[in-house]
């Protein structure tokens, strides 16, 4: 049988995975699955994701959906009003996944025996991306949704002027910013997201992957990265840039 004949089992399967998958949330008491707002948009994602797995199944590539980053990002920042906390998307991702297995075993049964277990391990891997991605997403969401204002800074206070004893004496009680924190201030928003994914556990592959950029690109920002923090590795990144908040 073809790949294409294992993408459309799966095509076939989404109404019974779709059903397992509630059937399991609500004996689960998500309110993912309990509130309707709430299931319309989880059952929106998770038949999106049936698709792109089926997709990539078929194609060899998970596929290309413009707008889920900026979807998934504010679905995230909706869950705050809604008061569903972040966990609860964490957790429904591995409901869907148990929901997933009859169906890619029996996707992957339709394939030669020898590309049996490879089939499977396809669907597990694009199923673990493009979660991943909008995970990310709806997490950063959620977190830009719940970050307190930050307060009207006071205004710049004017040194005194120097005198004729001695050198110009410092204005307020402020004292020469932290270093450290100077240098997080100067990573972009790129560096900060990837740093943010390496915290995940993720490979370089797997970022490119995310942030559907190269594998090239993303030793580039790291380098630049370390370079700014004044390290040389991943589990410095991680101490430097995530310390306090472990």
């Amino acid at each position: 049988m073809s790949r294409q004949a294992a993408a459309q089992h799966l095509r076939t399967a989404t109404s019974a995975i779709i059903e397992a998958y509630r059937t399991e949330l609500r004996r689960l008491g998500s309110p993912l699955a309990t509130r309707d707002d709430a299931w319309q948009q989880c059952r929106y994602q998770a038949q999106n994701i049936v698709a792109e797995c089926a997709q990539s199944l078929e194609t060899g590539r998970p596929a290309e959906v413009t707008g889920v980053g900026e979807y998934s990002r504010l679905l995230g920042a909706h869950r705050v009003t809604q008061q569903i906390p972040v966990s609860e998307s964490v957790r429904a991702a591995e409901v869907l996944w148990q929901a997933m297995q009859e169906a890619a075993t029996g996707a992957a049964a339709l394939m030669p025996a020898g590309e049996r277990h490879a089939v499977q391990q396809e669907i597990s891997t694009t199923f673990r991306t493009v979660t991943g991605r909008r995970l990310y997403q709806g997490i950063r969401g959620y977190e830009e949704a719940t970050r307190p204002t930050a307060p009207t800074p006071a205004p710049a206070t004017v040194p005194a002027p120097a005198s004729a004893d001695g050198p110009p004496r410092p204005s307020g009680t402020g004292s020469q910013a932290d270093p450290d924190a100077q240098a997080l201030e100067s990573l972009t928003l790129r560096e900060r997201e990837i740093l943010a994914a390496v915290r995940e556990g993720l490979t370089n592959r797997q970022i490119s992957r995310r942030f559907e950029i190269t594998e090239a690109t993303v030793k580039r920002h790291l380098h630049n990265a370390y370079r700014k923090l004044g390290i040389n590795s991943r589990v410095q990144a991680l101490n430097k840039t995530f310390g306090e908040k472990s």
